[in-house]
């Protein structure tokens, strides 16, 4: 009874800690900030979890690759036993005769053996396959950084799109408190006879209309929260608020397109990962040549055995019988129906097309660099000019409500300005939120960061 409980307890504590890891793991913060959101999603986002298996696989295949270089040790335990019953025998002259009764024959046996065998040249085979394996694990491993660059890039996106969706749904309520505002105004205008009833009719329309907006803001923000979530590896998304800032806009004059590129074409993880898939083609090419020469092999072995009339001789684990052996062969490969020669010619096609792709991905990487650092440029402008037609609808705004609470221009002429005004609010925000995505991609490429 003490056992049952003992396990049921263990069973149970099990059973708490897998879900209080799982809960650990997907559970997030009501006020989620970009660092928190990078460290579950790299405990959480498949893709990453995907790349970081088959970096493990990558290690256990050049441990096999060491094997493939040392000597295998094989043992064996034998235990047999037989009877055999015979009707017919034989006379003096090897005549087939009929027993006057059956006769049976027992027998058993028993055996111990340790072998073991070693190959001492195979034109480099197995020293390239170990290169070839080496070489996979360091593609493999790079194939990591590529995928959690891809993934702090992708999750800074979305992060920066929640946060540019929080303050849409910022802009959108002073607007509507704008409409509110100006809807109050032109009703108290109207009880003094100083605007008509379709001026009050049109400001509660804009407020209805303003209200519209404000709910499509804010579902665009819930589906924003759910794409972040998604790539954060989140099964059950929670409603969050993003903390934190937009990149703060610098100048990017500063940026030295060549120097960039010069320094980021050899360190960035997918040229890295090119160059090793390049590597491991060029040693399986060699480790391919190398089965036209011949191998060469030494095998030693040690055993002890004991055959027995009956079954005495079964399970004796100590037989007096003993035998050792040692020898050592040679394999020539004369013709194997240009097998051989098809294989060389495939491997040393892959060693040249991995060459090619290492220049392909070279060329496109200087071309990344390049191109998003003109992007950064012209979102930095789109930035200077939004913000300056932003404040410039802002001055022009106070002035013309100013007017219209004097008279001097009608409710249509405060609605354009209103409209105006409320479209460079939101243009100002797309283009901060430009320059983020612009910013973010130029990281990713190099990465690292290149603010100042």
């Amino acid at each position: 009874m003490r056992a049952r409980a003992t396990l049921a307890a263990g069973v149970l504590l099990f059973w708490v800690g897998a879900v209080g890891k799982v809960d650990a793991q997907q559970q997030v913060p009501g006020q989620l900030t970009l660092e928190e959101a990078l460290s579950l999603a790299q405990r959480n986002n498949p893709a990453y979890r995907r790349a970081v298996a088959q970096a493990d696989v990558s290690g256990a295949n050049v441990m096999a690759g060491v094997g493939g270089l040392l000597p295998d040790l094989r043992a064996s335990l034998n235990f047999n036993g037989s009877a055999r019953t015979v009707f017919t025998g034989t006379d003096d002259f090897g005549r087939s005769v009929e027993l006057p009764e059956a006769a049976t024959f027992k027998s058993s046996s028993s055996s111990q053996g340790l072998s073991s065998n070693v190959t001492l040249f195979d034109g480099f085979a197995n020293l390239n396959n170990l290169k070839s394996a080496r070489a996979e694990a360091s593609a493999a491993d790079a194939g990591v950084d590529v995928q959690r660059t891809a993934l702090e890039a992708e999750i800074k996106r979305r992060f920066y799109q929640v946060l540019q969706s929080q303050r849409l749904i910022e802009i959108e309520e002073n607007l509507l408190a704008v409409r509110q505002r100006d809807l109050e105004a032109t009703e108290r205008l109207f009880r003094v006879a100083a605007r008509t009833q379709v001026d009050v009719l049109g400001a509660q329309v804009a407020v209805s209309q303003q209200q519209q907006v404000l709910d499509a803001a804010r579902g665009s923000a819930r589906a924003n929260q759910l794409l972040l979530s998604e790539w954060i590896g989140l099964e059950n998304a929670a409603e969050f608020e993003a903390v934190g800032t937009l990149p703060e806009v610098f100048d990017p004059s500063g940026l030295d397109a060549d120097a960039i590129v010069s320094e980021v074409v050899g360190s960035n993880p997918s040229v890295r990962q090119a160059e090793a898939t390049a590597a491991q083609a060029a040693f399986s090419a060699s480790a391919a040549r190398g089965s036209r020469l011949p191998s060469i092999s030494a095998n030693v072995g040690l055993s002890r055995a004991l055959q027995d009339q009956g079954y005495s001789g079964m399970f004796k684990l100590n037989p007096r019988d003993r035998w050792f052996s040692f020898g050592m062969s040679v394999s020539l490969p004369l013709f194997n129906r240009f097998q051989t020669n098809q294989a060389i010619a495939q491997a040393n096609a892959n060693r040249d097309a991995a060459q090619e792709d290492v220049r392909a991905r070279r060329l496109e990487v200087e071309r990344l660099v390049r191109s998003n650092i003109i992007e950064v440029e012209n979102s930095y402008r789109r930035v200077q000019l939004a913000e300056r037609s932003a404040q410039l609808a802002r001055q022009r705004l106070e002035m013309a409500r100013e007017q219209y609470q004097l008279g001097s221009i009608s409710y249509t002429e405060l609605q354009q300005v209103v409209t105006q005004a409320s479209g460079a609010e939101r243009d100002a925000l797309s283009a901060e939120g430009s320059w983020a995505a612009a910013l973010v991609a130029l990281e990713e490429v190099v990465g690292q960061s290149v603010r100042p």
